[in-house]
């Protein structure tokens, strides 16, 4: 069994009825392990009980006296957000070698918690990220704010998933980010997404739906995308899979939207792609 492991913080998002469970390490690691990946992730919390509430994962847990806490505010002008608590950077120096070896490493910051220069430390030819937490700064008052990077300081991946919400709808940063990685996917929400491949770039719309709850649906698309890469798919049956994935997250709430394996091989079936391939 291919082994998939993540790295980034866990969180808490607030809730009208208190908090869920979340993170790109969650949803993305808990859509891996139904493609059929053995998953492991590294993160940093206050929980203790991770692998009795999530048995599907194994877990590297960093001791922390605080778990990182969000909560996420639509307004007409998108999404706000607010942190109300964090837990420390991932010191990724000290993480024992037996957790540095995967098939697929998928670097998944919300807040900065990994050195982007953090990619030599791990044993793998698979290196990816959806690297939304390398765009966001914390104010004094807990708001979430845009940060441009140093791009410069990133290794070279495999495959990149950003949103134009973590770009801030700039696409200065395009040219140096397709610089950084073989493929790159830029999703833009309702209306779709773009694959930039070589010299080649093709714009996937999205289905028209009634979304319930978009979080975490950027994170199961970049999962399901690399993935379905790993499994050998083209660029752009593996784009077109993640996407009906991520459509399908946002009819459920919460990590509800993760894809079962039954859904997933139903997927896969539609799209006339081998389930055996995984």
């Amino acid at each position: 069994m291919p082994r998939y492991l993540l790295v980034g913080h866990l969180t808490r998002d607030l809730v009208s009825c208190g908090f869920r469970y979340g993170g790109a390490v969650l949803y993305g690691g808990l859509t891996a392990r139904r493609f059929g990946f053995e998953t492991k992730v590294v993160t940093a919390c206050a929980e203790h009980d991770l692998d009795l509430l999530f048995p599907e994962i194994s877990f590297f847990v960093f001791p922390s006296s605080s778990s990182t806490v969000f909560e996420n505010i639509e307004t007409s002008q998108g999404r706000e957000q607010i942190v109300w608590q964090k837990a420390p950077p991932l010191d990724l120096q000290r993480l024992p070698k037996e957790w540095r070896k995967a098939d697929i490493v998928h670097l998944a910051p919300v807040l900065d918690e990994i050195d982007p220069d953090c990619g030599p430390l791990f044993e793998t030819s698979f290196l990816v990220a959806n690297p939304q937490g390398w765009f966001r700064q914390v104010l004094a008052s807990g708001h979430v704010v845009h940060k441009r990077p140093d791009l410069s300081a990133w290794p070279v991946f495999e495959a990149l998933v950003v949103s134009e919400e973590d770009l801030h709808k700039d696409l200065t940063y395009l040219p140096q980010l397709r610089q950084k990685t073989k493929l790159l996917v830029l999703t833009q929400g309702a209306k779709g997404a773009w694959l930039f491949f070589r010299n080649q770039e093709k714009f996937f719309p999205a289905k028209p739906l009634q979304p319930k709850d978009t979080t975490g649906a950027g994170d199961i698309l970049a999962a399901a995308f690399f993935a379905a890469l790993f499994a050998g798919f083209a660029p752009e049956k593996a784009l077109t899979l993640a996407m009906c994935l991520a459509a399908l997250s946002v009819t459920r709430e919460g990590l509800a939207g993760v894809p079962s394996v039954v859904e997933i091989s139903r997927y896969l079936q539609e799209l006339g792609y081998n389930p055996k391939q995984y």
